[in-house]
């Protein structure tokens, strides 16, 4: 993996020097009260969105999974760059004035990204549901050599579902609250009353230690399931989302494809890089 990390530092080109020239940075400005987000060249606040410095890759966040992100939030302020994700997604209000800049800005890091990884035989996108990661998911697979997108195979759990995985008897969440569970439980149901359409949604989870505990949240679709054994048995597989906060989702995608399959490799390719490490813990950004 350290190969990796050499094989991104490496990567020069005429296109590159003439596209960043003259840039010193590019970040993100927020005006919190008119909920608008434009990204700039005059610093690297909240999010580096530059093209020098990304793509960025995390080799510790999952063991033997290489983790991409096309742009890194950065730890220390309150928002943490969740403004540029919450215009992408058109959330909260916010709007982003230059969408077509930050379009194109993911288009040209993706280019780098298959600079060094042009290995892959299928991108899978995790659930969402929002719009956003099926436009990141379809921008990835244009630039891929092997452009097949499997959109289909992953479905998102029921609350229900949710709920039954974490009343069980021996579940993580119960033996991690122990004789608290009660309490906390309470916590997850009133979260779970925020929920829309009877779709679990991570995000609505406020309690970064209980996310850690909710184990499953996603599972192979029914339907589809079968169908992809001959494309993904043997195959270099890219799983795309859009965002990580602690990774669950990712995690949980990685394991179900590792048991359910045979792949020969998994990648994964995020939009905006984790803000937490396997701890919990802010990751701190240079």
């Amino acid at each position: 993996m350290e190969n990796v990390k050499k094989t991104i530092e490496q990567i020069t080109s005429e296109e590159l020097n003439k596209y960043t020239e003259g840039m010193i940075g590019e970040g993100i400005e927020v005006d919190h009260i008119h909920r608008t987000v434009k990204m700039t060249d005059k610093h690297e606040n909240l999010v580096d969105t530059s093209i020098t410095k990304n793509p960025t890759v995390l080799t510790d966040f999952i063991p033997n999974i290489v983790i991409w992100s096309i742009f890194q939030r950065k730890a220390g302020d309150i928002y943490d760059g969740n403004p540029l994700l919450y215009a992408l997604k058109g959330e909260r209000d916010y709007k982003l004035l230059n969408r077509q800049k930050v379009l194109s800005r993911i288009e040209f890091i993706i280019g780098k990204f298959f600079e060094t990884n042009n290995g892959v035989d299928v991108t899978i996108a995790v659930p969402s549901t929002n719009e956003l990661n099926k436009i990141f998911a379809n921008m990835v697979a244009n630039r891929c050599e092997n452009p097949l997108l499997i959109d289909n195979l992953f479905v998102k759990m029921s609350i229900e579902e949710v709920d039954d995985c974490v009343r069980e008897n021996n579940s993580l969440f119960r033996r991690h609250y122990g004789r608290f569970f009660e309490q906390n439980y309470k916590e997850f149901l009133r979260d779970l009353g925020k929920m829309a359409n009877g779709i679990f949604q991570f995000h609505k989870i406020k309690d970064i230690e209980m996310r850690k505990v909710i184990e499953h949240t996603i599972k192979l679709s029914d339907e589809f399931y079968g169908k992809y054994v001959e494309a993904i048995n043997g195959k270099n597989i890219l799983i795309v989302d859009d965002s990580l906060t602690l990774g669950q989702t990712i995690k949980e995608a990685c394991k179900v494809i590792s048991t359910s399959y045979t792949p020969k490799s998994i990648t994964v390719l995020t939009l905006f890089s984790p803000l937490y490490d396997e701890k919990g813990e802010k990751l701190e950004r240079q």
